[in-house]
C-alpha cells in the first residue's frame, strides 16, 4: 500500500510539473510575441507602411490564419468554397493588419507587464498581461490565448478588456452573411473596401483634398 501511495505521489508531481512547464511556455511565447510588437512595430519611427509590415510578419508567424478565419465565419465557413476562403483569409489579414498597425501608431511610452498564465480545461492557456498607459491610473488588460498542437505554440486570440478580437469579428461578419444569403465573396468584398478605407488618407475638417 506504502508503495502504491509513493507511486500515485510522484505521478501527481510528473504530472504538475509538466503542466507548469507548459504554462511556462506559453507565457514566454506571449512575452516574445509581446516584445517583438513593441520592438519591431511600436517603438520605432516608422512609417505606417512600414509597421503594417512588421506586423504583418509577426502575425502570421504567430497565429493559425485558416483556423482563425474559419472561426470568424461560423457555419457559414461550410458552404464555402476552397477559393472563397483563401480570398477572405486574405481580406481579414490584411483588416486586422491594417487596424492594429493603426492603433500601434498611436503608442509609445506604453509598457507591458505579464502576470502569470493559466490552463483551461480545454488546454488551452491564458496569459494575462497590462499594458500600462503613461500619466494616466489606468492599466488596459490584455489576454493571450495560446494553443499547443502537435507541441507547436500559437496565438488564438486576443482578449482586451474582456472582448475577443475573434469573437467581435465572427459577430459582425455573421450579421453581414445572415442579410446576404452566406455569400462569402461578398462579404470579402465588403471587406476589401472597408480595408482600401482605412488606407485612405484622411482629410481633417477644413483640409482642401488634393
Amino acid at each position: 500500500m506504502k508503495k502504491l501511495i509513493i507511486l500515485f505521489s510522484s505521478l501527481f508531481f510528473t504530472v504538475s510539473a509538466a503542466f507548469a512547464a507548459q504554462t511556462a511556455d506559453a507565457e514566454a511565447f506571449a512575452k516574445k510575441l509581446a516584445d517583438e510588437i513593441m520592438a519591431d512595430v511600436v517603438k520605432p519611427a516608422k512609417t505606417l507602411e512600414q509597421r503594417q509590415d512588421a506586423f504583418r510578419r509577426i502575425f502570421l508567424s504567430a497565429i493559425n490564419i485558416k483556423t482563425s478565419a474559419r472561426f470568424t465565419l461560423g457555419r457559414f465557413a461550410r458552404t464555402a468554397d476552397p477559393e472563397q476562403l483563401k480570398a477572405y483569409e486574405s481580406a481579414l489579414t490584411d483588416n486586422i493588419v491594417r487596424t492594429w498597425a493603426g492603433r500601434f501608431a498611436d503608442y509609445g511610452g506604453e509598457t507591458i507587464r505579464f502576470e502569470g498564465a493559466r490552463q483551461s480545461e480545454k488546454g488551452d492557456f491564458y496569459v494575462t498581461s497590462k499594458i500600462d498607459i503613461p500619466n494616466t491610473e489606468n492599466d488596459v488588460e490584455v489576454v493571450w490565448r495560446i494553443t499547443d498542437k502537435k507541441d507547436e505554440l500559437k496565438l488564438a486570440d486576443l482578449i482586451v478588456e474582456g472582448v475577443s478580437m475573434l469573437m467581435s469579428y465572427r459577430n459582425e461578419y455573421a450579421a453581414v452573411l445572415q442579410q446576404n444569403g452566406g455569400d462569402v465573396a461578398d462579404l470579402t468584398r465588403k471587406l476589401n473596401d472597408k480595408n482600401d478605407a482605412l488606407d485612405a488618407p484622411v482629410v481633417k475638417a477644413g483640409a482642401k483634398k488634393q
